[in-house]
């Protein structure tokens, strides 16, 4: 199931984030943090529900609703609004809205809502010629099988020893959508040369992706796991799923479906998001799952950076490769680690790497690795995409710098000029950036300026200068001369105006004055 989480404060996401986490382990979530964002993502990734609060940048929530009508999507949608927001949510309702909920969102409130849409959800399936048994998928969801009726009027296989396998078809290249149905039988065909198998579509995301439950009804004794998994690679290499991606997780043997179908069930999803792994071929087994230890990843991720910077900046980026790879390593806890943590952990590495060097970089760079943090990692379907977008990342950051570097000094001297033209309007002082560079001040200032021909203060002031000469020729927009001041880093005007006229002749108001009477305005 895929959720599309929506709002503009980052707390108020990061905290749903976690909450959804929590009591939905196996859903795949989506975040956004305005109205457009969220409809390309609708768009792109089909969530079947939408949260989202009402109130959002670029689009309210209405805009939101009439936007997915008209494109005939229709995800479920829960607007979070504030008591004051009430009237709003009710129109929303009336507009195709599943639910609202009130902030602060309660955890209970979250759950019942989830939990009705769940059911709508199957509902709907049922009515699709999804599911052949009803009964069948809600006794694996957790819910009453058969309203009203005794267990034992269902299907009789539920009461024998078996397992679970949940499994899911992709088409990879958008050009040859998939046929469930012929998935189905040969999942069915597949399996029935192990036990007695029952096939089932869950959903189907119009011909993109499909998600299918077998129950296959075998004794423990005879539950050949090697069987399964060449049976199921069999059906990925046929022809027919050339340009299609299939995954498998096999939950543990029950010794009765009725009683711990479920268990499988619910065990087999989660083992199912494994196959983000390249190691296990798409097929995943829950019960081989081992826990790792993963105390000190966040602290770790400081100490990488620090050797991944200094690699890069002195051309060893093939050792910097190896160290990443290496990290990766001990954080993919053998292909156990939640896939979401390993993208964002990525995502967090990239980030502080890119922080540690940003005033040595391009600025297309750093943009880049912007956009492999907040994007790309996030999407990425596989462990191998994420190790290779980090890779790539850097082996761009070793360049960047090495196009830079031409001697250490003449390194750091460029980079200090890079920092003061971004920085200008900033205190600045020589002493401060020598200690950010691991300098002496004297040292620092003669390097300086045997780079730039002129001291540290000269460059500050004539960057200064630049500046206030661009704000001051801008006469559609007058500032104040305090507040030209300011912008260029000056807290005293009068020390502002005395600067500017040793440096260009004129005071602050006659420059100005003399522009105008130019015509040059």
């Amino acid at each position: 199931m895929k959720v599309l989480l929506v709002d503009d404060e980052a707390r108020h996401l990061r905290g749903m984030t976690r909450l959804m986490r929590a009591i939905r382990p196996d859903y795949e979530v989506f975040i956004s943090k305005n109205g457009m964002e969220a409809l390309d993502l609708v768009i792109a990734e089909r969530p079947q529900i939408v949260i989202s609060d009402i109130r959002m940048p670029m689009m309210d929530g209405l805009a939101f609703m009439a936007k997915l009508a008209d494109m005939k999507i229709r995800p479920k949608v829960i607007f979070l609004t504030a008591y004051n927001l009430f009237e709003y949510a009710q129109s929303a309702l009336r507009n195709g809205a599943f639910d609202y909920l009130l902030k602060p969102v309660d955890l209970e409130a979250v759950e019942g809502v989830l939990r009705r849409i769940e059911e709508e959800l199957e509902r709907e399936a049922v009515q699709s010629k999804g599911w052949k048994d009803a009964g069948l998928q809600h006794m694996l969801r957790g819910q009453p099988a058969y309203p009203g009726e005794p267990m034992e009027e269902g299907p009789s296989f539920i009461r024998k020893p078996g397992l679970v396998i949940v499994s899911r078809i992709e088409d990879l290249m958008g050009q040859h959508p998939t046929n469930p149905e012929a998935f189905l039988h040969d999942l069915e065909e597949a399996l029935s040369r192990i036990g007695e198998s029952h096939v089932y579509l869950e959903n189907s995301d119009q011909g993109q992706e499909a998600k299918v439950v077998s129950i296959l009804c075998v004794d423990a004794a005879d539950v050949d796991r090697n069987a399964i998994r060449s049976l199921l690679a069999q059906i990925a290499k046929r022809s027919t799923y050339r340009e299609a991606k299939l995954v498998h997780g096999i939950g543990p043997h029950c010794g009765s479906l009725q009683a711990e179908g479920r268990h499988s069930y619910r065990s087999a999803g989660l083992a199912m998001l494994n196959t983000f792994y390249g190691k296990w071929e798409g097929i995943v087994f829950a019960d081989e799952r081992i826990e790792s230890d993963r105390n000190g990843i966040d602290w770790d991720v400081e100490a990488i950076v620090g050797d991944l910077f200094e690699a890069a900046r002195d051309q060893r980026t093939e050792h910097g490769l190896t160290l990443i790879r290496q990290w990766f390593d001990r954080l993919s806890g053998e292909g156990w680690t939640d896939p979401v943590i390993i993208k964002e952990q990525a995502s967090l590495l990239v980030m502080k790497l890119k922080s540690r060097c940003y005033l040595f970089v391009k600025k297309e760079t750093a943009e880049r690795m912007t956009e492999a943090a907040a994007s790309d990692i996030p999407h990425s379907d596989s462990y191998f995409a994420v190790l290779a977008l980090v890779e790539a990342r850097y082996l761009e950051l070793g360049q960047s710098l090495q196009s830079l570097k031409r001697g250490r000094g003449e390194f750091i001297a460029e980079s200090c000029v890079q920092l003061i033209r971004e920085r200008f309007m900033e205190d600045l002082m020589l002493e401060t950036i020598a200690e950010q560079f691991y300098f002496n001040p004297s040292y620092f200032s003669s390097m300086f300026k045997s780079h730039t021909g002129k001291t540290f203060s000269e460059f500050l002031t004539d960057t200064r200068m630049k500046h206030a000469k661009a704000l001051l020729a801008d006469t559609d927009a007058p500032l104040k001369i305090y507040d030209v001041a300011e912008r260029c880093g000056y807290r005293d005007t009068k020390y502002f105006s005395r600067v500017f006229k040793s440096h260009v002749g004129v005071s602050p108001e006659a420059y100005r004055n003399g522009l105008l009477g130019s015509g040059r305005a």
